[in-house]
């Protein structure tokens, strides 16, 4: 055996992947063997865990945004909390394992920038105009022939003709569709207002005109149209026309922890001494190519969730924005099937020769992302940068137990005794503001210190429990009600359940409902928590 052969023999041996296994298992197709591995998802976040340590949540949320946007609803992920806690890399990390000309990096973004950058000529029928192929005039001296120079010259005129008629009817198209756009820093404000029914969801085109100017500097109108809802990470929300847009989406702040800082620091030591540590490697391109056919398949499927009713029912919904949390949490429940698509049950519609794959989502995925959603709920619901909620409740509701009215010195105090970075009163009182204007504080004047406010804690606002029991509403009669009723509304159809896409057999429904909702010892709940402990 070559040096060549030992090595590579040496490093596939080091995979989180045996391959032979996966064969054994009956891989779906040639080249997507690992859509069969029944630790996929944590193997891909032990994997990642090679470049970014701990922020456990963050890679989660990262890694379930980028996978949406090759779903009907991408989400939209807010990254909050002071400079320099990771907030950009954990999504460059994360980002690295998809197609880069999906990933879309942006930092100040113009709408000049946006149209030069990323924005496709196309005429009234969407067909891309190529400026290179305009017709050209010939040259009179390269005819020897009169007529031939005529007919020559006749024919220009009349593609010249219909060139111009296209570019009159063209327009840019910048095309979201499928795409992920990373906002190190904020849009520029008018470029913001642009995009924003399309980050928002209100449309799935939008057009506009923008002033340009040509290559010999007049002035001219281009109309562009934006196309398509992208998956949006946003890495700083510092701008208040950004932070309005917090209610569309989920938002989690990196960890913020010495024990954090201390494995960055060593990362970045074992990067410096032992750099060939963190090539691309053999896993990297196993799970790039698993994340491209994932988003070639995602279009043969659409996500049922048997139980939506059931958790609707359970969901908090004190306040509006529960109805477009609500939303989301679902998104991420179908994001976590369809990353299982071949692990997960299957209903097959038939109608006469023709057949409609959906993948059901099961227990798993329902125990996951509740599990994520309890511990982003709270920044969600708010919008809040983690470390004004740790300040809330590690400085706050403490002093509150001793002092029901208190005073911004006594937070100060406080903050200043438990912790090690030190804060300002002027940098508490923004903090009090804050809290105030989401509803967990609300402040009076002082009667003795006019110069000064009483504050008092609002204990309500967060006083519903987002963790129910979901074993509640897994019950066989519910699925069994369930499917009826998809028998009654496709009852034109024939309806079918396997197990998943690679049975060749019919299932029942008590075997189904066993093995994919009746389980009660999951353990997938916990990859947000340990992602490096193999499930």
């Amino acid at each position: 055996m070559s040096n060549v052969d030992s090595k590579h023999k040496r490093f596939v041996n080091g995979s989180l992947f045996d391959l032979t296994k996966l064969k054994a298992l009956g891989g779906f197709i040639a080249g997507d063997l690992l859509a069969v591995d029944p630790r996929l998802y944590s193997k891909f976040l032990k994997h990642l865990g090679r470049t970014v340590r701990r922020d456990d949540i963050t890679k989660n949320m990262s890694l379930l945004t980028c996978l949406s946007a090759y779903t009907s609803k991408p989400l939209n992920l807010f990254l909050r909390g002071e400079s320099s806690i990771g907030k950009t890399y954990n999504i460059m990390q994360v980002s690295n394992y998809f197609p880069q000309e999906d990933v879309w990096r942006l930092g100040g973004l113009s709408k000049r920038a946006l149209v030069h950058g990323f924005g496709v000529l196309v005429d009234q029928h969407n067909e891309e105009i190529d400026l290179s192929k305009k017709p050209q005039k010939p040259t009179k001296s390269e005819y020897a022939d009169e007529y031939d120079y005529r007919e020559v010259t006749k024919e220009y005129k009349e593609a010249q003709e219909t060139w111009v008629k296209r570019l009159q009817n063209s327009r840019y198209l910048v095309d979201l569709t499928g795409k992920i756009l990373l906002f190190l820093e904020p849009p520029d404000f008018e470029t913001f207002m642009a995009l924003r029914p399309i980050l928002s969801h209100d449309a799935r085109e939008i057009s506009y005109k923008i002033v340009d100017k040509t290559a010999k500097g007049k002035l001219q109108t281009k109309h562009v149209i934006i196309r398509g809802w992208p998956a949006c990470v946003f890495c700083s929300t510092r701008e208040k026309y950004v932070q309005d847009l917090a209610t569309r989406g989920f938002t989690v702040t990196p960890e913020m922890t010495p024990e954090k800082y201390r494995n960055a620091n060593i990362l970045t030591g074992e990067k410096a001494a032992l750099p060939w540590k963190f090539q691309r490697d053999f896993d990297f391109n196993l799970l790039e190519g698993y994340v491209r056919s994932f988003k070639n398949r995602m279009e043969d499927f659409q996500v049922l969730i048997p139980y939506a009713k059931q958790l609707a029912g359970k969901f908090p919904s004190n306040f509006p924005r529960a109805m477009r949390d609500f939303k989301h949490v679902l998104t991420l429940i179908k994001v976590s099937a369809q990353f299982h698509f071949v692990q997960r049950p299957i209903l097959i519609q038939k109608i006469e020769d023709k057949e409609k794959r959906y993948i059901l989502a099961s227990r798993q995925d329902y125990d996951f992302v509740m599990g994520l959603w309890e511990k982003v709920r709270e920044t969600t619901e708010t919008s809040a940068p983690g470390q004004i909620m740790k300040f809330f409740h590690e400085v706050v509701e403490k002093i509150a137990e001793r002092i029901p009215n208190f005073l911004i010195q006594d937070l100060v105090e406080e903050w200043n005794s438990k912790f090690q970075e030190k804060k300002s009163s002027s940098a508490i009182r923004k903090w009090v503001d804050f809290l105030c204007d989401i509803g967990y504080l609300t402040k009076k004047p002082n009667p003795s210190d006019k110069r000064s406010n009483i504050l008092n804690v609002i204990r309500q606002k967060n006083s519903e429990n987002v963790g129910f029991n979901l074993a509640e509403f897994f019950e066989f009669d519910s699925f069994k009600e369930w499917l009826n009723d998809v028998n009654q509304i496709l009852e034109k159809s024939t309806v079918l359940l396997k197990e998943n896409l690679v049975s060749h057999n019919e299932t029942s429904v008590e075997d189904l409902f066993k093995k994919y909702f009746l389980n009660t010892n999951s353990k997938i709940s916990n990859i947000c928590l340990s992602p490096l402990r193999l499930l």
